[in-house]
């Protein structure tokens, strides 16, 4: 394979972009679209041709595929939602099989992070300082019943996957 790090960091750069677009909207829409999954797919090939180091793909693919598999259980229970279920399973076949547990782990650890957040009291404290420095926003979001899970699954996806993307570049 032609090895293009150029082409790669910018795969890469703009799969942050796209975790950060997926934020975004979960946190203002409590909603995460398909078109931020489906285009997390589609730059994946790109990584693949352009990476300098081997990529297990296959793997990858049962990896994503078990995460969304997986992820279907809470869903079917209502403990989370469609777009957190796909953006796992996009964010999961860049993980690969060798880094998709480390990702889930800190998926998990962050998002049980939030939901203590979200059922303590220092949420309204939080919401107030929002609102005071001009983010009515954010305390509504704090003030909201549901969690938006993309921040864990981004933050999952920057501190185990994103370091390994990078690592491979150089």
């Amino acid at each position: 394979m032609n090895a293009s790090p150029l082409i790669d960091l910018f795969t890469v750069t703009l799969l942050f972009g796209l975790l950060a677009l997926a934020v975004v909207s979960d946190i203002e829409a409590m909603r995460i679209p398909n078109r931020i999954c489906l285009c997390i797919v589609a730059l994946y090939p790109s990584h693949v041709l352009a990476s300098a180091a081997p990529i297990d793909w296959p793997g990858a693919t049962a990896a994503a595929a078990a995460v969304f598999g997986l992820g279907l259980i809470p869903f079917l229970f209502r403990l989370m939602g469609g777009g957190d279920v796909k953006l796992m399973a996009a964010l999961a076949l860049w993980a690969g099989p060798g880094v998709v547990v480390d990702f889930m782990a800190v998926t998990f650890f962050l998002g049980g992070v939030m939901a203590l957040l979200m059922i303590s009291p220092f949420r309204f404290a939080m919401a107030r300082t929002c609102e005071a420095i001009g983010r009515e926003d954010f305390g509504e979001v704090l003030l909201n019943r549901a969690i938006p899970y993309a921040i864990a699954i981004a933050g999952g996806g920057y501190l185990t996957v994103g370091p390994r993307l990078l690592s491979a570049i150089g």
